[in-house]
């Protein structure tokens, strides 16, 4: 009997337990058709393996030991690799870890602090990657960011994506993509990919200058990065206007100063810049340009991003003193530390082993190709390939031929004294190897007619 009443309360309850599964498969057929799913989560695996060809470390070589700096990937064909500029910032030999683990040796072709981007060139052709289209992410989605955190070559971290628009600084005119994949020291400059494996952003912030993983990680763009990398292998460098005044937001003076309306006050007018020759001057306040209206110097920024030197841009100035509104012009210059660099005889220095300033060769690198020509302080940059310099600026002719030239070099026609002569300076050596510019012997393959 007792078993008998075990086995009664036992049937009763698989009983119990068979009606409620055939219950819940009722409901899930008469809601969906079929029982729900657990949502799967996101694989990575298929989208690091389409992404991680593409993804390199880079690191500096000082004193024998070799040093993680961050990390990159390839953009285009042609071996151009985009990193975060503080990455490189410093100076030192550059190389990049290809994702076989091979290192070969980087060239830097331009940087933009302002977007943080650098753009390297290696003698390698790894996959360039593929860009996510605008619009094809958004908040809750996501992402994984793949980097060398800490020296860990080839680290991929998952997180979910924040928002597309967060402002970093006050003066930086972009918009940053917030996500929570751990990023730490090395994952700068690493990309910031969707599900299919395509890049989002490249990864260039931790929030709070922490330099360790606090969930709050911050990337660029693909777009962003894209247009400036662009820009710096089409020009060598991102020559940022500046109007050449110092400005601070009204908001901190507001209540001190009565009546102040939103938009940034001026407190500094370089005496040499654009806004000088405009007539801005100290105590002005700057509150819309071209027609947006400023809310602070972050506004500004935003307006002045797309300009190049030369370009307008009209201010709408409350006026010191009460002289009431008024609008102006400026004619936007080059940032006021590069003029005043330029007059100083600040150098620019070429991977072809000389400085520049104003078509004249103001340093030479010591076993550089430009030293192995025989070219030397003084001499005169007359001509650049076939493009002559009258008129240009000559560092930027040099930064465009060194960044396309071919296995041909770069040709330079150089004039010192009362001598004139073609040289070439690159991978496959001098023109006239038996006798350097400025040698007592003439070159063999130059011809007095």
């Amino acid at each position: 009997m007792k078993f008998a009443g075990l086995f009664s309360r036992w049937s009763a309850g698989r009983i119990d337990t068979t009606i409620l599964l055939i219950g819940t498969f009722a409901v899930g057929m008469f809601l969906g058709g079929s029982v729900p799913a657990t949502p799967k989560r996101p694989d990575f695996e298929l989208a690091a393996a389409r992404i991680d060809p593409s993804c390199v470390g880079v690191v500096t070589q000082a004193g024998g030991t070799v040093r993680d700096r961050g990390a990159g990937f390839v953009l285009r064909s042609g071996g151009l690799v985009v990193t975060a500029a503080h990455v490189v910032a410093g100076g030192g030999p550059i190389a990049v870890r290809l994702a076989s683990g091979e290192e070969t040796a980087a060239r830097v072709v331009g940087v933009d602090e302002v977007a943080d981007v650098a753009v390297l060139r290696i003698d390698a052709e790894p996959p360039a990657i593929v860009a996510a289209p605008a619009g094809s992410i958004g908040r809750g989605d996501p992402v994984a960011a793949i980097g060398d955190p800490l020296g860990y070559a080839g680290t991929l971290t998952v997180g979910h994506l924040s928002t597309m628009a967060r402002a970093y600084g006050e003066t930086s005119p972009y918009d940053l993509i917030q996500h929570d994949a751990a990023l730490n020291p090395g994952s700068s400059g690493g990309p910031l990919i969707d599900r299919d494996g395509r890049v989002v952003g490249m990864n260039v912030a931790i929030a709070d200058g922490s330099r360790r993983h606090v969930g709050i990680g911050l990337a660029l763009p693909i777009a962003v990065v894209e247009r400036v990398a662009d820009r710096l292998v089409g020009e060598g460098f991102a020559a940022r206007v500046r109007l050449g005044a110092r400005l601070r937001g009204t908001e901190a003076l507001a209540g001190a100063i009565p009546d102040l309306p939103a938009g940034v006050v001026i407190e500094e007018v370089d005496p040499r810049s654009a806004a000088a020759r405009a007539g801005l001057a100290a105590g002005d306040v700057v509150v819309a340009a071209d027609e947006v209206r400023l809310s602070g110097p972050r506004d500004l920024a935003r307006a002045l991003e797309g300009k190049r030197v030369g370009d307008p841009v009209r201010l709408r100035l409350r006026l010191r003193a009460g002289e009431g509104e008024r609008e102006v012009t400026v004619r936007l210059g080059i940032a006021p530390r590069e003029e005043a660099g330029a007059a100083a005889g600040e150098t620019v220095e070429l991977d072809l082993g000389l400085g520049v300033v104003a078509g004249r060769i103001t340093t030479v690198r010591a076993d550089g190709p430009a030293e192995s020509a025989g070219l030397a302080v003084g001499d005169e940059v007359l001509a650049i390939g076939g493009r002559r310099t009258e008129g240009e600026d000559t560092a930027v002719l040099l930064r465009r031929a060194e960044t396309s030239a071919g296995p041909g070099g770069v040709a330079l026609l150089v004039r010192r004294d009362e001598k004139t002569r073609w040289v070439v300076l690159g991978p496959r050596g001098r023109l006239d190897g038996e006798a350097p510019f400025g040698s007592n012997a003439e070159a063999l393959s130059s011809h007095l007619f």
